[in-house]
C-alpha cells in the first residue's frame, strides 16, 4: 500500500514553480509504479484466514513446509494448522466451521455425502496407497517368506500373525484385509486385526510384541525398520502394488458452501500447498530439517530421511483428480467386499477448480 506524502507546511510555491511541478512528477510517477506492482500480486493484498485440521504425518510435509517457510502467507493466506487424533474430528471440525479444511479418502468423503451432507474434494494430497506393510523381524523369520518374492507371496506372511489396526474401518483395518484375501487368506481366520490405536500406541505394542505387523504411511514404519526390529515387507510408497498406485489415497476437503464463497482462497491455498511441493523436490536437506526441528521431533533424522525420500513418489505435483483414479480408489474397496458405489463424477465428491 503507498502512502500519501503530503508537502510539508510552508512550501515556497510561489518561489520555485520548476521545482514544485517537478516533485509533482516524480510523486505521480511514484504512484503509477507502486499500484502498478499491487496489481502484479493481488494475491499479496488479501488476507484468506484459513484453518485446517489434520494428522501430523509425513504427507502432511508440504503444508508444513508452506506454512513454515512463509509460502501460505506469499499467497494472503493467514494458515493455522490443528492437529487432531482422529479422521472424524477433521470432518465434523469441517462441517461445524471449526476448519475450513481436513483431509480423507474418498471413501469417507463419499459416506458423509450420503449423510446428506456436502464435502468437496479439492486437492489430491497423495496419489498411491502410502501404507507401507511392517513386521516384526522376529515374526518375519517364523514365516520363512523371502523378502524378494512377488509382493503376493510376501503377503502370505501374515497368516497367523496378530496384525494392529488404528480402528475398525480405517486405511490401517481395510488394507490388513486387502493384502490377506489378495495373498488367498481369510481375514476372518488366518489373522487376527487388533484396535491398538494411533501411531504412538502403534508403536509401543509393536515394539513390545502385542502385533507382530500393521500397515502406516512413514515415517513410523522406516523408524521400526532402520531401528532393527522390523522390516517393511512390502512398499506400497514405492508402488510395489500396482492396483495401489495411480488412485486417490487422500485429498483435502472443504464444504461445497465454503468452495462457491470462497474461491480465490482456496485457489491461494492450493497454489501455497503447490509451491512448497516444489521447494521440498529442490531443497531436501532444508526441508528435512525443518519438518525434524519441529513436526516430527521424535523421529531420528536417517529416520526421517528415508521416509521423506520414499513418500515424495507419492505426493501429487499439480494435485489434479481424475475420475479413474477416484473410482479405481472405491473399486479397493469393492475388491474386498465392502459396499463403495459412489457418483466420481467432478462437481460432486471432487472439483479441479481450485487447482487449475
Amino acid at each position: 500500500m503507498t502512502r500519501e506524502r503530503r508537502h510539508p507546511s510552508g512550501t515556497t510555491a510561489s518561489r520555485r514553480p520548476q521545482t514544485v511541478v517537478h516533485r509533482r512528477a516524480m510523486l505521480s510517477a511514484l504512484c503509477v509504479g507502486a499500484l502498478a506492482i499491487a496489481g502484479a500480486r493481488p494475491a499479496l493484498a488479501q488476507n484468506y484466514k484459513i484453518t485446517q485440521a489434520g494428522f501430523r504425518v509425513l504427507y502432511m510435509g508440504p503444508i508444513f513446509v508452506a506454512l513454515d517457510q512463509g509460502l501460505f502467507k506469499a499467497r494472503g493466506v493467514d494458515f493455522t494448522f490443528t492437529e487432531i487424533d482422529s479422521g472424524a474430528l477433521g470432518m465434523a471440525a469441517v462441517l461445524s466451521g471449526d476448519a475450513q479444511i481436513s483431509d480423507l479418502d474418498p471413501l469417507g468423503v463419499a459416506e458423509v455425502k450420503k449423510q446428506g451432507k456436502s464435502p468437496l474434494m479439492i486437492y489430491n494430497l497423495v496419489d498411491r496407497v502410502t501404507l507401507d506393510l511392517v513386521i516384526r523381524n522376529e515374526a518375519l523369520k517364523k514365516t520363512g517368506v523371502d523378502v524378494k518374492a512377488p509382493v503376493l507371496e510376501r503377503a502370505k506372511a501374515l497368516k497367523g500373525l496378530n496384525i494392529g489396526i488404528t480402528r475398525a474401518g480405517a486405511p490401517t483395518d481395510i488394507y490388513a484385509r486387502y493384502f490377506l484375501i489378495k495373498a488367498g487368506l481369510d481375514p476372518e481366520r488366518d489373522a487376527t486385526l487388533i484396535q491398538i490405536g494411533g501411531v504412538p500406541a502403534l508403536d509401543s505394542a509393536f515394539r513390545s510384541g502385542r502385533i507382530d505387523a500393521f500397515l502406516l504411511s512413514p515415517p513410523l514404519p522406516q523408524t521400526l525398520e532402520s531401528a532393527g526390529i522390523g522390516t517393511i515387507l512390502i512398499r506400497n510408497t514405492a508402488g510395489e502394488m500396482p492396483e495401489l498406485t495411480d488412485t486417490c489415497y487422500d485429498a483435502l476437503f472443504t464444504t461445497a458452501e465454503y468452495a462457491r464463497a470462497n474461491g480465490p482462497a482456496l485457489k491461494a491455498y492450493a497454489q501455497a500447498v503447490q509451491d512448497a511441493v516444489k521447494w521440498i523436490k529442490g531443497h531436501r536437506d532444508e526441508a528435512l530439517k525443518l519438518l525434524g526441528e519441529k513436526w516430527f521431533k521424535d523421529t531420528k533424522p536417517e529416520s526421517l530421511a528415508l521416509s521423506l525420500d520414499a513418500l515424495m513418489p507419492a505426493v501429487s505435483s499439480s494435485g489434479r483428480f481424475t475420475e479413474a483414479a477416484v473410482r479405481k480408489y472405491l473399486d479397493i474397496f469393492k475388491s474386498i467386499g465392502q459396499s463403495a458405489d459412489a457418483d466420481v463424477t467432478e462437481g460432486v465428491l471432487w472439483s479441479n477448480e481450485f487447482v487449475k
